[in-house]
This record gives structure tokens, C-alpha cells and sequence, in this order.
């Protein structure tokens, strides 16, 4: 099953009043872009059914009496994240630079692109990898690395109601991708300001605030495990056994609802298991090595993943 419903299908769909947001803002994060999303039932906040146990009908003969079935479940509720910030500029700055409305759309892709890539490496480390982690057993697999110069692999399955991104269709209803306000009106106001020499000064100026509200439920345990202490340096990468008993550990399935995310330096490392099964002749002038999927399992890079510098998780 292809993935739909994704966070970039949306935003471009229901941000009509803002669509050259999107790419700004997803421009170099390519696994929120990839998140399907579903809209939150509270605006900012989701209300859901989390099932504890169920018990399904049975075969039984003809006439026999049949088995009771039934679902235990509790509701819980998540907040969304808020996806924001502010942009101040001083008045003698907005006047030489155009004027603030000017500067401040000058500024916005690099903001934006930022605020994107901010998000995800939230999303990866604040949501998926400490889901994994804190669940334990078959979902935190140690690649055997130690110290601080560690990367992970993520693998996640997408469930509808279970594991899914959210959104508030409050805003997007209105056709916002982010709600820019003035602040103080637009007016002038006093704000502590940092210039590019280190100078700390009272100054006044213009300002705006970028908010949007998102969030990553996360309902199922069984479905999002991690791969942590992969330390290139020390040459402690996942065995071929652990990537397939990861996809294993969430029940992976083929089709696009199961994902591998992991940075690119990792995905060169194990690469090497191609490499080491290729046959080549003395007129091959090409050695192509790449993949991008383990047993048919899509493989997302992303820059957003901390660049070796993950302290260890302990495993004791």
C-alpha cells in the first residue's frame, strides 16, 4: 500500500493561499514531506481510541452457541506541536533593505527551509527514535558503538489512526501553510536586538510570528523500532541480520507504508553488503554499488539526522 495522504499532498491541496510555502518549507526535509497526515479531531489537540485488547469471532459448529466478542479500549488525547517562530527587524535596517513587509519576504525561503529541517530532525530524535527506545526489546537494536559519534536508523510503519502525522485543519482550512502576524500591529516596538558584532541593544523595529500546529501520533509500540550506536568511525554498522530483523520488528510489509530512514553517510556504509556480492569482468568500467531499499523496503536519506554525533544508548 503506496503512501497518500502525505504531509507535502496536503499542504500543496488545502495551502491555496500560500503555496510557494510549501517547497520552502520542505524543500531539504524529505521524510516530513513523506509523513501521511491526517487531521487532528480538536484542531490543536487529537482525540483517539487506543485498544488494549480485542477478542475476535471463532469457527464454531452448526447450532453451537457463538463466542462472545469484544474490544477493551481507553481514549487518549495528544497535543500538537507548535511549528513557529518570530523575525524582527531594526527600523533603520527595514528602511535601507525596502521597508520591513520587503525584508522580511527576502528572508522567509531561508527561514522557512530551515524551520522545515528543524522540524524533522524533531520528528526523527523527539518522536520516532525515543518511541522506539523507550519501548525497548526487539524495537532498540545496539549496532555496538560507544562514546558520542553515533548515528541511528529508524524504521517505521504507517498506520491510519495508529502511527500517523497530524495537522490542524483549521489553519489549512483558511489555506494557510503558516499564519504570519504582525506583531504589535505592524507598529514600531522595543525589542533587545543582537547585531552581527555581538553588540546587545534596546532597539526599535518591525516583527512578525510564523505559527502552525503538527504533531506524530503515536499509539502502537509495534511499529516503530530503531537501529541505535552505529559509529562509522569504529566500524560498528548494522549486520545484515539486524536490518532484516528491524524491518521484521514492525511488521514491515512491501508496498510504501514501511520505511528505512537513516543519513546518507549510513546508507554508504552498508552498501557494502551489495559490494561484496558483485561480480565484475576486466571491461567493466562501472561499479555501481547504490540501492535504495533493503528486501524491497524503501530507504529515505536525510541531512537531518545528527551527523555522527549521538551519544551512546545505553542498553544495560
Amino acid at each position: 500500500m503506496a503512501l497518500t495522504d502525505t504531509f507535502r499532498e496536503i499542504a500543496i491541496k488545502m495551502s491555496k493561499k500560500q503555496p510557494e510555502m510549501v517547497d520552502q518549507v520542505l524543500e531539504e526535509s524529505p521524510i516530513i514531506s513523506m509523513i501521511p497526515v491526517q487531521p487532528s479531531s480538536e484542531g490543536t489537540s487529537n482525540v483517539y481510541e487506543e485498544i488494549n485488547s480485542v477478542t475476535g469471532a471463532g469457527l464454531v459448529d452448526l447450532n453451537d452457541e457463538l463466542p462472545e466478542v469484544a474490544m477493551d479500549s481507553v481514549l487518549k488525547q495528544i497535543d500538537l506541536s507548535v511549528l513557529g517562530g518570530q523575525m524582527f527587524v531594526p527600523e533603520d535596517k527595514a528602511k535601507a533593505l525596502g521597508g520591513a513587509a520587503a525584508y522580511f519576504a527576502s528572508k522567509q525561503p531561508a527561514i522557512l527551509r530551515k524551520t522545515g529541517m528543524d522540524a524533522e530532525q524533531s520528528v526523527l530524535y523527539n518522536n520516532l527514535r525515543a518511541f522506539a527506545i523507550a519501548n525497548g526489546g526487539e524495537h532498540k537494536v545496539n549496532a555496538g558503538g560507544s562514546g558520542s559519534t553515533n548515528f541511528s536508523i529508524i524504521a517505521v510503519k504507517w498506520v491510519p489512526g495508529e502511527v500517523t502525522g497530524l495537522y490542524d485543519p483549521t489553519g489549512f482550512g483558511r489555506g494557510l501553510l503558516m499564519d504570519i502576524q504582525p506583531i504589535s500591529g505592524g507598529k514600531l516596538y522595543e525589542k533587545s536586538f543582537t547585531f552581527g558584532d555581538g553588540r546587545t541593544k534596546k532597539v526599535l523595529g518591525y516583527g512578525i510570528r510564523l505559527k502552525s500546529y503538527f504533531g506524530i501520533q503515536l499509539a502502537n509500540a509495534r511499529y516503530v523500532s530503531t537501529i541505535a550506536n552505529v559509529d562509522l568511525a569504529n566500524g560498528k554498522i548494522p549486520t545484515e541480520m539486524q536490518l532484516d530483523d528491524l524491518v521484521t520488528s514492525v511488521r514491515g510489509q512491501v508496498g510504501g507504508s514501511t520505511w528505512l530512514y537513516m543519513h546518507p553517510r549510513v546508507l554508504s556504509a552498508i552498501q557494502k553488503y551489495k559490494g561484496a556480492s558483485l561480480r565484475t569482468e576486466v571491461n567493466v568500467m562501472n561499479i555501481n554499488r547504490q540501492f535504495n531499499a533493503w528486501n524491497d523496503i524503501p530507504i529515505l536519506t536525510s541531512y537531518n539526522f545528527k551527523n555522527g554525533d549521538e551519544a551512546a544508548v545505553s542498553f544495560a
